[in-house]
């Protein structure tokens, strides 16, 4: 179906609204950033998403689709899941816009081996960007356990960029999601 750009106009515009309705909707925690998760993470790394439980970045519900959340948990021991390996990056970039925190506050990061399932060190992994899996927010960035499964991944899905953690930036944010983050906040 081909919408003109009047109509297409008209949708984008419905689709925001419907957007910042539900941002606004986020709970928010006393200091004004989005409230923490209702269940810390684990030790090992397990999450322990609420229903209730959102997302800082996008305000869906991680515990809806829990085999593509992510978590972050802060020095203070406040935790924070996602819907997404994307929004998780977003926060590391721009924890102040999204967290109201400094990113030296950022204790773990946590994402899930894209085939067990099972959590990973954020930090430690293989990611990939622009592969054919599809996550809550469209294009899927892919965390993987370790190099080797590199190969068979992108056999079956492909995937245009492939990075580590430390090359996370603000040039490699958009280039994988070609879209320009927010400007940080400061005080």
């Amino acid at each position: 179906m081909k919408f003109s750009s009047h109509a297409r106009r008209w949708l984008l515009s419905i689709l925001v609204a419907a957007a910042l309705i539900l941002v606004s909707g986020t709970a928010q925690s006393a200091d004004g950033g989005p409230a923490p998760a209702l269940k810390s993470l684990k030790a090992d790394g397990q999450m322990t998403i609420s229903e209730s439980d959102r997302c800082p970045v996008c305000a869906m519900f991680p515990a809806r689709r829990p085999q593509t959340a992510a978590a972050m948990t802060l020095k203070s021991g406040e935790t924070f899941y996602f819907c997404g390996n994307g929004c998780l990056l977003r926060t590391w970039l721009r924890p102040t816009v999204y967290l109201g925190k400094p990113q030296v506050e950022i204790d773990r990061l946590v994402v899930r081996d894209y085939f067990s399932g099972q959590p990973i060190d954020g930090r430690t992994a293989m990611w990939v960007a622009g592969s054919d899996v599809v996550g809550p927010m469209g294009p899927a960035i892919i965390a993987l356990g370790d190099e080797a499964q590199l190969a068979t991944f992108k056999n079956r899905h492909g995937g245009k960029t492939v990075f580590t953690f430390d090359q996370v930036d603000d040039a490699l944010w958009k280039k994988i999601s070609r879209r320009d983050l927010p400007a940080e906040k400061t005080d």
